[in-house]
C-alpha cells in the first residue's frame, strides 16, 4: 500500500468515528453531596451521530468552579479554573510529547482535556468512568496495593515535570505558593480551627482517658501559626523542587483494575492548586490524607522508597541531567514536614473519612475565622478513636510542648 492510499484510508477512518451531530443531551451530578466543596461536578451524557451514521453514546465531565460566597471569592482570586485548564492543556500536553519522544507506552497519569470556558469558570474533561476507572470510597482510604501504585505514579509525574522544567517549559515563577502557609486568616480558619475542634471533642466525648490529651491539644494560636508556616516553607531549604499537584489525596485519583480486582492503573484529578515546591509536600498530603492510617504507620519506609525509586527511574529515563535527590534527602524532607502531616491528619482526615456528608461548612468557616463550621459530631463516629488515637498521642508528645 502506498502512502497516498494509506492517507485516504486513515482520514476516512477518522471521519467515521468523529461526532457529526448531537441528538440528545443530559447532565446529572457526577458526585454525591459532600464529595466536593469547591466545584459542581456534572456528568454530561450525549446521544450522538458519528461520521459513519451510527448512533452512539458519549459521556464527559463538566467541572464548574463555585464562585459564590467567601469560598468562591478565594477561588476567583486564584483563578483556579484557568490554572487547572493550563495544567491540562499545556503541561500535560508537553508531558504526552515527552512520553512519545522516549517511546513510553504507559497510559498517561491524567484524563483528556476537552474545553475551558472562562465565562463560566468551567472545564470539560474526559469521563474516566467510561474507560473503567473509579474512585476508592473516601471513607475507606487506600490500602497498600493502591498506595504503592499511586506513589509510583506520583514519582513519575514529578519526574516528568522536572524534565520539562530543565527544558524551560515549566517555570517556577508561574506558580504562587499556597497561602495556607502564609495567610494568617487562612491558618486560623482551617488548620488551627481543625485542631481546636478535635481538642474539644477529646475533652467532651472521647471519655475520661482522653480529657488530659484534649487539654494539651488546645495550643495557643501564635506559636502554632509560627510552626505551621515555617514547616510549610520547607521547600526553601531543600535542593530538589518541582511543579507539584498541590492537593494529592485519595479522592483526587481514580484507579483501573484487572479481572481479579487488583489495581493496575491510576490517574490523578483536580489540578486546581498546582505549586512549585518540594515534591514531599504531595507525598505528605497523600500519606496522611489518602492512605489508611495503619498502612502508613506499618509501611512508611517502603512507601517512601517506592516513591523515590519511581522518581529517580523517571528522571533517568527521560534524560534529566541535574542532581537527583537521594532517598536520605527525601526522608529528611519528609521528617521536616511531619508537623504538617500530623496536623492535617488529626484535624482534617476525620472530615474526609466520616460517614457524614456535612463534615464542615466552608462558608461558615471563612466568615467566622474557624469559630464555626466544623461538625464535631463526626468525631463521635465509630472507629474514629482507633484511627486517630495513635497519631494524636504522637502529635501531642512531639510538638505540643514547643507550642506552650
Amino acid at each position: 500500500m502506498d502512502k497516498e492510499v494509506l492517507e485516504v484510508v486513515l482520514k476516512k477512518l477518522d471521519r467515521e468515528s468523529r461526532i457529526a451531530s448531537i441528538i440528545d443531551f443530559q447532565s446529572v451530578p457526577a458526585l454525591p453531596k459532600g464529595e466536593n466543596y469547591t466545584s459542581t461536578i456534572l456528568r454530561i451524557t450525549l446521544k450522538v451521530v458519528l461520521g459513519n451514521g451510527r448512533i452512539a453514546k458519549k459521556s464527559f465531565i463538566m467541572k464548574q468552579i463555585i464562585t459564590e460566597g467567601s469560598g468562591g471569592e478565594i477561588m476567583k482570586q486564584f483563578n483556579v479554573a484557568k490554572q487547572e485548564s493550563h495544567v491540562y492543556s499545556v503541561i500535560h500536553k508537553e508531558m504526552t510529547y515527552l512520553m512519545e519522544e522516549f517511546e513510553d507506552t504507559d497510559e498517561t497519569l491524567w484524563c483528556n482535556f476537552i474545553h475551558y470556558d472562562p465565562r463560566l469558570s468551567s472545564i470539560v474533561l474526559e469521563d474516566l468512568n467510561a474507560s473503567g476507572y473509579s474512585v476508592v470510597p473516601r471513607q475507606k482510604g487506600l490500602d497498600l496495593d493502591h498506595a504503592i501504585l499511586a506513589l509510583r505514579g506520583l514519582g513519575k509525574y514529578h519526574g516528568m515535570a522536572k524534565v520539562l522544567e530543565e527544558r524551560g517549559i515549566i517555570s517556577k515563577d508561574n506558580y504562587k505558593p499556597n497561602e495556607i502557609y502564609s495567610n494568617t486568616k487562612l491558618v486560623k480558619t482551617i488548620p488551627y480551627a481543625a485542631i481546636s475542634n478535635v481538642a474539644r471533642a477529646l475533652q467532651e466525648s472521647w471519655g475520661p482517658e482522653w480529657i488530659e490529651t484534649g487539654k494539651k491539644l488546645m495550643v495557643p494560636f501564635d506559636p502554632f501559626a509560627e510552626k505551621w508556616c515555617k514547616a510549610g516553607k520547607v521547600y526553601t531549604e531543600t535542593k530538589f523542587t518541582v511543579l507539584i499537584h498541590g492537593d494529592c489525596w485519595s479522592n483526587n485519583m481514580m484507579f483501573k483494575y484487572d479481572f481479579q480486582k487488583r489495581p493496575i492503573g491510576v490517574k490523578f484529578l483536580d489540578y486546581q492548586m498546582p505549586q512549585y515546591n518540594t515534591p514531599c509536600m504531595d507525598v505528605t498530603n497523600f500519606l496522611y490524607l489518602g492512605t489508611q492510617p495503619s498502612v502508613r504507620r506499618s509501611n512508611y519506609q517502603l512507601l517512601l522508597k517506592t516513591y523515590h525509586d519511581s522518581l529517580v527511574r523517571t528522571l533517568d529515563k527521560f534524560g534529566f541531567t541535574g542532581t537527583k535527590p537521594t532517598l536520605e534527602e527525601i526522608t529528611n524532607t519528609m521528617n521536616q514536614l511531619e508537623f504538617v502531616g500530623l496536623v492535617i491528619f488529626v484535624g482534617l482526615y476525620p472530615g474526609l473519612i466520616c460517614a457524614s456528608t456535612e463534615a464542615f461548612d466552608m462558608e461558615k468557616l471563612l466568615t467566622t475565622d474557624g469559630e464555626e463550621g466544623f461538625n464535631e459530631e463526626i468525631l463521635r463516629e465509630p472507629g474514629m478513636i482507633e484511627k486517630l488515637g495513635p497519631d494524636i498521642i504522637d502529635f501531642v508528645e512531639k510538638y505540643v510542648p514547643s507550642m506552650k
